[in-house]
């Protein structure tokens, strides 16, 4: 443990007053909740939005209605994702196809979906990993003529945007994700958006058979946001990231978790949501914005561009050319408290609980995305000194098979001065 600056890997900074409005919450639990969903359901138009206790639950219970729906049971995920996606999958007792992906964009094999979607396919997932966009309306045209329904996982891209429409519209059926470090946090937490009638009323029906969070646990929730808003902070991170027992960071496939309906404590903590997407998406895009025009001068790193530019990116994720080169980054990293991330440590088709599910899949793109990319940090809490001190590991670590010579941080182009408002923060 090592007393110093560390950032987090993500963050999603709350301040005292939100922490006061989580407590209100309880004084009007059913306003609170009323309200919170009339304001997604206009912000996104839509004519269905439904709190529950966390993004794997409102997954869960889409993965429920859509099966209600179908009967089918076949569930298509992308090769390389938060294990938290497999382990509702596996909660809803459906079956997991993995779909290899393209390098390049983090997104589908596209060759490799349109072979594996077919008459048994119950949904299939795009996944706006790391805030990155999905081409979900290429998933739709694989999807519509075999009766599948697509289901947006939307869950690191809160605020982003397609070609002007709000990420979470662009499928059948989404979810968002209120959980640590995401774009918006109220702890833990999920929302599920559909303006389909159909799949409205199935998800409405299962989402009336989950119970009420005891006034207990939503407290020890609001206990667990208030310490990690204090202990999040770069002065005071070192402390939690360097206690192993707390596993901060850790990727974990969860072979069962709690579902319930959003209590009112964290209801009320979103009640500024919309103030702070706003200040959030503003400081991601700048601070993405300075890493990629800082490595697009340099060799030999590939950064997903196209689809980072319209979306707000959760964490900057960079390919680097070989896993010995991730592995000397991370340590650097670690060592500076600098907050970049190895990210998943392994693709789906090599975590241990799901072989008996995914055995013989065939995702080498996937396995090989996984040995090699890191993501940087992007929050508010990353100062212009930070963003150079980063942008700086790429020149000092000795690469073996990429040339930096004659570029230092010094030179990097300095982000401008008005996307650094929460810098100090």
């Amino acid at each position: 443990m090592k007393c110093q600056r560390t950032l987090p890997p993500s963050a999603a900074p709350l301040s005292w007053r939100d922490l006061a409005a989580g407590l209100a919450g309880l004084l009007r639990p059913s306003e609170t909740r009323f309200k919170l969903e009339e304001q997604f359901r206009a912000f996104f138009g839509v004519r269905h939005a439904l709190f529950v206790s966390s993004g794997k639950a409102a997954l869960t219970t889409i993965l429920l209605a859509l099966h209600q729906l179908s009967g089918r049971r076949q569930v298509v995920l992308p090769g390389y994702t938060c294990f938290s996606v497999p382990s509702a999958v596996r909660r809803a007792e459906l079956t997991i196809r993995l779909c290899d992906v393209e390098l390049e964009t983090l997104d589908f094999d596209w060759s490799r979906l349109a072979r594996m979607v077919d008459s048994d396919t119950l949904c299939v997932l795009p996944t706006h990993l790391y805030g990155c966009i999905s081409d979900v309306k290429r998933v739709r045209e694989i999807c519509r003529p075999h009766g599948a329904f697509v289901l947006e996982d939307a869950a690191q891209a809160f605020g982003g945007k397609s070609n002007g429409a709000q990420i979470g519209t662009l499928g059948d059926v989404s979810f968002l994700s209120f959980g640590r470090g995401k774009n918006v946090s109220c702890g833990s937490g999920g929302v599920i958006l559909s303006n389909d009638e159909r799949i409205g009323k199935a998800i409405e029906e299962q989402y009336q058979r989950l119970p009420e969070e005891t006034t207990v646990a939503a407290f020890k929730n609001f206990l667990e946001v208030a310490l990690m808003q204090l202990f999040m902070r770069p002065e005071l991170f070192w402390l939690p990231s360097g206690l192993p027992f707390l596993r901060i960071g850790e990727t974990k496939f969860y072979k069962d978790f709690p579902m319930f309906r959003m209590d009112p404590i964290r209801c009320g903590l979103l009640h500024g949501w919309k103030r702070r997407l706003e200040s959030t998406s503003g400081a991601r895009l700048s601070r993405g914005a300075y890493y990629t025009k800082w490595f697009s001068r340099i060799g030999g790193f590939l950064l997903p561009t196209d689809h980072s530019k319209q979306g707000v990116v959760l964490r900057l994720p960079v390919l680097l050319p070989n896993a010995q080169a991730k592995l000397a980054v991370c340590e650097a990293a670690t060592q500076c408290g600098l907050g970049v991330s190895g990210s998943y440590p392994t693709c789906l088709g090599d975590v241990p609980e799901l072989s008996e599910w995914t055995q013989g899949s065939e995702v080498p793109q996937a396995r090989e995305l996984a040995s090699r990319v890191v993501t940087l940090p992007t929050h508010e809490w990353v100062t212009e000194q930070d963003l150079a001190r980063v942008c700086q590991l790429f020149v000092d670590i000795p690469w073996r098979s990429v040339k930096v010579e004659g570029v230092s941080a010094d030179e990097a182009p300095q982000p401008a001065k008005s996307g650094m408002s929460g810098a100090s923060r």
